[in-house]
């Protein structure tokens, strides 16, 4: 008998009949939906809160925490609006303010993040996971060397955040500084030593810098932290393809295969080896099953319709090109080589006819 949650119902049957007999309480309900946050039970605790605003629609607890919970959803325009509502009721709200940031960057919209931002800087001026948000603000912007100043800050101001240390050596993979990046992982490595995330980055900064035998040694400490993790199968893959070793590569994409069979990358990572090779059925094959579990990628009908082409069976090439423009119609390429199929097929049977 788990008494803990027994206790734990009680409490909230007792909150839910004190609201029922006193809607104007207020606190009954912050105290509620903090119970059904702590649970993970997210959609009552957006409930609770959305009652709460109809009884006091500026309560600021319930506009902040309700602006959480849509965010959490991806409902950013609401998310938005209930944390603009709190920002008029309390305009000193540093989370407030941080919070209408990453909406705005969730959006895209730069200007309206980093007019938040600033704001929220003014209040804390030295906030390291502040910091750390504006660097990948200007990260998604392309701005490399910008967000790694902001990395640099956050860092300065809690050298003891794995996450800004990964954030900082994607940047700079970005920019193809991966000796510095390998620097800053290894910052992460030691603060967290099972972090999957930043040994797989070291073994493809090495892999990058064509230091391949050091890059299998990190595949080998990723796959002491989790033999299961398709993504270092695949990365593995990669760099044994890099390395021109192909039938490691091979052997690799197929261990990521039995690992996790519903994931498509690696079956197009083998269908492309295996057109390389030349051996276009078993190219189609492994093309057929990514399909099989993409069937609306028309990516992935493309790379099936040229593989028939370059076997010179168009009729299979004209039928799956037609499925890519099936499910993107807007692809100039693929209607270009559309086109060259259908009168390529066109001529062959004009040549055909007078032979």
């Amino acid at each position: 008998m788990d008494i803990g949650n027994n206790k734990t119902k009680d409490i909230k049957d007792d909150l839910i009949e004190k609201i029922a007999q006193n809607p104007s309480e207020e606190s009954n309900y912050v105290e509620l939906g903090k119970i059904y946050i702590a649970e993970a039970d997210y959609q009552n605790a957006l409930g609770v809160y959305e009652s709460l605003l109809k009884i006091n629609p500026i309560n600021f607890q319930a506009l902040v925490n309700a602006g959480s919970l849509h965010f959490f959803y991806k409902n950013i325009n609401k998310s938005i609006d209930y944390y603009s509502r709190a920002a008029e009721i309390e305009s000193k709200s540093f989370s407030v303010y941080m919070n209408l940031g990453n909406a705005y960057a969730e959006l895209g919209q730069f200007d309206q993040a980093m007019r938040n931002y600033e704001k929220a800087l003014k209040l804390e001026p030295k906030n390291a996971a502040l910091f750390n948000a504006i660097g990948l603000l200007f990260q998604d912007r392309k701005d490399y060397l910008t967000a790694i100043v902001y990395y640099d800050k956050a860092i300065k101001a809690d050298d003891k955040d794995a996450e800004t240390y990964i954030n900082k050596a994607s940047a700079q993979m970005s920019m193809h500084m991966y000796k510095e990046a390998i620097k800053s992982l290894k910052h992460s490595v030691e603060l967290e030593p099972t972090n999957l995330k930043a040994m797989i980055c070291i073994a493809n900064c090495y892999a990058s810098l064509k230091d391949f035998e050091s890059a299998d040694k990190y595949f080998e400490k990723c796959y002491q932290v989790d033999d299961k993790a398709y993504q270092v199968y695949v990365c593995h893959a990669i760099a044994y393809s890099d390395a021109n070793r192909i039938d490691m590569a091979i052997s690799k994409y197929k261990e990521a295969v039995s690992v996790a069979p519903n994931m498509p990358n690696a079956y197009i990572l083998l269908g492309n080896i295996y057109v390389d090779r030349k051996m276009f059925e078993e190219a189609i094959e492994y093309y057929k099953k990514a399909s099989a579990i993409c069937p609306q990628d028309a990516k992935i009908y493309s790379f099936i319709g040229n593989t028939y082409f370059m076997l010179g069976d168009l009729e299979n090439a004209i039928y799956t090109y037609r499925k890519a423009l099936q499910y993107n119609d807007k692809s100039i390429e693929n209607k270009l080589v559309y086109i060259e199929i259908l009168q390529e097929y066109i001529k062959r049977k004009e040549e055909n006819a007078i032979a």
